[in-house]
């Protein structure tokens, strides 16, 4: 292994400790954090590679983004909106959420991607899994709103967008047809989840989504995110 790759790992573990140590985690949220690891393990290994076989490589990423990050976005809303949330801070959860970037990190580093759904030189997997942890530790006592809004979008809208364009388009590009998708699934949502300030979010996500210098899963949770933050403010 490089020595990139193990100073990432030691950097991880470092944060993840870090992190149980300052935030605290219960016996609950071990269980379902492991129950939850190990069907990303699933999902990344052995579901998506089938995906991959059916489909193509593009596909197989957004499965991933359904089936895992944004999976445990709606199970943090849902259990949240039912009062019974299903983890009690945001220590195991962003955890398992560095340690997916660091999982879908080293195979770029050594030069060995992950075939069947990873592209060389292209990290949008890697800031997936970063991005969704960072929204997670900054708001969860903030306002939990703005990271399940912002990560939905990134996961199912921006998601939904990459399929409705490999099926309209038949190549990895942007079109209109990939961001009428996207609103289409991001504003319900929005509304639905924050209001006015989640519809808003939703155009403003759409929008930025098409912007091809950056990647969108920087882009998108990360603007939506501070579109959200902003608006959800009390007045002065």
């Amino acid at each position: 292994m490089k020595a990139r790759s193990l100073a990432a790992a030691a950097l991880t573990l470092a944060a993840a400790a870090a992190l149980l140590w300052v935030y605290g985690f219960t016996v609950r949220d071990l269980l379902v954090g492991a129950v939850l690891s190990v069907w990303v393990l699933v999902v990344v290994f052995y579901l998506s590679r089938l995906v991959a076989e059916r489909t193509n490589k593009y596909i197989a990423r957004k499965f991933i983004h359904f089936t895992t990050g944004g999976l445990v976005t709606l199970l943090i809303y849902f259990t949240a909106l039912a009062g019974d949330p299903i983890f009690s801070s945001p220590a195991v959860p962003v955890a398992a959420g560095l340690a997916l970037g660091l999982l879908t990190l080293i195979p770029h580093l050594e030069d060995s991607e992950l075939t069947w759904f990873q592209v060389k030189n292209n990290f949008g997997e890697v800031w997936f899994c970063y991005t969704w942890a960072a929204l997670f530790l900054i708001f969860w006592y903030v306002d939990l709103t703005i990271p399940v809004v912002a990560t939905f979008f990134m996961a199912y809208g921006d998601g939904v967008t990459g399929v409705v364009r490999n099926y309209v388009y038949r190549r990895w590009t942007k079109g209109f047809w990939g961001s009428v998708a996207m609103f289409l699934v991001s504003a319900p949502f929005g509304a639905l989840a924050a209001g006015l300030s989640g519809l808003v979010s939703a155009v403003v996500a759409t929008v930025v989504e098409k912007m091809p210098w950056i990647d969108d899963n920087l882009t998108v949770p990360l603007v939506s995110a501070a579109v959200l933050f902003l608006m959800r403010q009390p007045p002065m």
